[in-house]
């Protein structure tokens, strides 16, 4: 048994400077000679790049690995992030598509589907993830430093997409660290290893073929703080001396040499995201389940996961509304969305099971005609939010007496796994100074109706949720 499984990704940018061409090569070569198959997710201004230049060893070499995508231009101003800041949850994922589409087809064409999506820097953003899903993406391979989730190191999905923003066990950054920081290196991943035990997700480093040759990196040198000179003005990041370049690569190798020889093993996205299907799209659940659902409900709308079975919030609603007119649905095939823009207050109260009962008809109607979870529900002759319509339709369900229930304010529970303002990477050093996209993280937040684990593949336990399907 392996004492540890390990993914390595390697971001593939840097179309400015020659050398990290060269860089990239030598990668390539350690990895061939070892066997070894690393995650490159690759900007299609890369790839671009080799096309002018006639670098048709470099795609040929780079298919054998892992190709993920990285957009189209990444530091270009405006980048992703500072394009869709302003823009509303569906205009954003119109941005995004018109701006990556022709990218993506570029990276497709030449390597086949990728593997995942990885943003650049910190342009993270949700609105991306149902037009990659659309293209047909599984995986979005973020890291701790630049998602707004903070699933902690597991695996989650979101929005429909398996989404891994694992912390990176790497010095930063790595590859310009070496030869010196070898030591450190092994050492950070190894101790994780010591703590890793199987079923969990594998260890996570994170480093830029680049940063073998150059002192700094090529966008910062360029693009930093919202600077956009003209292309007769880029230039390519400072280099290396050569013998510093020879010897970080052969500490490169030593280093994959040495994680071997302790036993751990390269894994890859296929295996990743197998071994994390989703089993909730076409599930139907029967009465005890559905009561235990609502039980946990009347506490607090959140995903609810047993064995292998996973169901976010929103998902949840779609059982409850339609336990609500004695329906059992299977849940559907399609990735049910949170609301578009944030709901309005709601002030506590009562609401009679009539009108309670009108409000799940008219969320379930919603449901099922736009795939998402609605702004407001309709309620009398107000309209309110859907956490607490759900929460009330949750109570109404477990005491089919009652005619009057609480109406009070209630959070979505799984906000909690995006991260506070202060801990987003909104420094990064290719944004304008101040540059504070609030607006993404509000629509982060609005799609944790979306949010929820990503059990490994085993039977489901249904007995916790009180029966059998």
């Amino acid at each position: 048994m392996s004492p540890g499984e390990w993914c390595l990704r390697l971001d593939t940018e840097d179309f400015l400077t020659p050398e990290s061409d060269q860089a990239l090569a030598d990668l390539l070569r350690v990895l061939e000679e070892r066997g070894s198959r690393a995650v490159f997710p690759l900007t299609a201004s890369k790839l671009r790049s080799w096309l002018r230049r006639g670098r048709s060893d470099l795609v040929a070499a780079l298919a054998r690995q892992q190709v993920g995508y990285h957009s189209d231009t990444h530091s270009l101003h405006p980048t992703i992030a500072e394009e869709m800041a302003p823009l509303g949850w569906r205009q954003g994922q119109r941005a995004f598509a018109a701006r990556e589409e022709a990218g993506f087809d570029l990276v497709r064409r030449h390597f086949g589907p990728p593997v995942c999506y990885t943003q650049p820097g910190g342009n993270w953003t949700a609105a991306a993830l149902p037009v990659l899903r659309s293209w047909g993406v599984t995986l979005e391979y973020s890291e701790g430093w630049n998602s707004y989730l903070d699933f902690g190191a597991r695996p989650c999905h979101y929005l429909g997409v398996l989404h891994w923003s694992a912390p990176v066990l790497a010095p930063k950054p790595f590859l310009s660290q070496l030869p010196q920081c070898l030591p450190r290196a092994v050492e950070q991943v190894l101790e994780g290893a010591r703590c890793w035990k199987p079923g969990d997700p594998p260890l996570n480093v994170v480093a830029h073929p680049t940063e073998l040759c150059t002192t700094a990196f090529w966008d910062a040198v360029n693009f930093r703080r919202g600077a956009m000179p003209p292309p007769a003005l880029w230039r390519p990041a400072p280099l290396r001396p050569p013998l510093e370049i020879h010897e970080a690569v052969a500490a490169f190798a030593r280093y994959l040499d040495l994680l071997r020889e302790q036993g751990l093993r390269l894994v890859s996205l296929e295996e990743l995201t197998a071994r994390h299907a989703d089993r909730a799209p076409g599930t139907r659940l029967g009465p005890a389940a559905v009561q235990a659902l609502a039980r946990a409900t009347a506490a607090d709308v959140d995903y609810r996961c047993s064995g292998g079975l996973a169901l976010s919030a929103a998902e949840i609603a779609w059982v409850l509304v339609h336990a609500a007119v004695r329906r059992q649905e299977p849940i559907p095939q399609r990735v049910l969305e949170g609301p578009p823009e944030p709901p309005p207050p709601t002030v506590a109260g009562s609401v009679s099971r009539q009108a309670l009962w009108q409000a799940a008809a008219a969320l379930r109607q919603h449901l099922a005609a736009t795939g998402c979870v609605p702004t407001a529900v309709p309620l009398g002759r107000a309209a309110a939010a859907p956490a607490p319509v759900v929460r009330a339709l949750a109570e109404a369900l477990l005491n089919e007496g009652g005619q009057e229930f609480s109406l009070r304010p209630t959070l979505l529970a799984a906000e909690r796994h995006v991260k506070a303002e202060a801990d987003l990477h909104w420094d990064w050093p290719v944004f304008p100074e101040g540059f504070a996209p609030r607006g993404l993280r509000q629509q982060a937040l609005l799609q944790c109706w979306t949010l929820k684990p990503a059990p490994l593949e085993a039977p489901v336990q249904w007995e916790r949720w009180g029966g059998q399907p």
